[in-house]
């Protein structure tokens, strides 16, 4: 083979692994969640209907449904909250802003300081799924939520 096939060969067989690549992304090879997702919105507050002082607040739903099977568990839900009014949107599960997956969930609230460092603005029992009192049902009537929390 001469010098000259050699590179076109070679940039022949980078065009179709570009291609190739090109398609993968294009399908959307991965990208689509195997529960169904709703998109929610919400609020969080303190139950005096203060907001929470801190410079970051996520709040997260947590799944309370059984997996596909052994390889295909259900994934948490999180969302940024606007510190200025209380508000959620943009809930994130497997795409930014797809939702949460429909049915049963824990929710729990966390805050951070401007150096992503939790701080103590929501008190700890709101943190875990394993304590938290703050649950919520997703379903196609079911897409907007109020949570409210104790003062520390």
């Amino acid at each position: 083979m001469a010098s000259g096939d050699r590179h076109e060969w070679a940039w022949f067989s980078l065009g179709i692994l570009l291609c190739g690549l090109m398609l993968a992304g294009v399908s959307g090879c991965g990208d689509s969640a195997p529960f169904d997702i709703i998109p929610v919105t919400g609020k969080v507050t303190y139950e005096d209907g203060s907001l929470i002082s801190a410079p970051r607040v996520v709040v997260m739903f947590t799944p309370q449904i059984d997996p596909i099977d052994e390889k295909t568990y259900p994934k948490q839900g999180s969302a940024e909250v606007t510190v200025k009014d209380g508000t959620f949107s943009d809930m994130t599960t497997w795409k930014y802003g797809d939702g949460a997956i429909v049915g049963p969930h824990k929710v729990t609230v966390e805050s951070y300081d401007e150096m992503e460092s939790p701080t103590n603005h929501v008190p700890q029992i709101y943190r875990s799924p394993d304590t938290t009192p703050l649950t919520a049902e997703v379903g196609p009537d079911s897409t907007e939520f109020t949570f409210t929390i104790k003062k520390r």
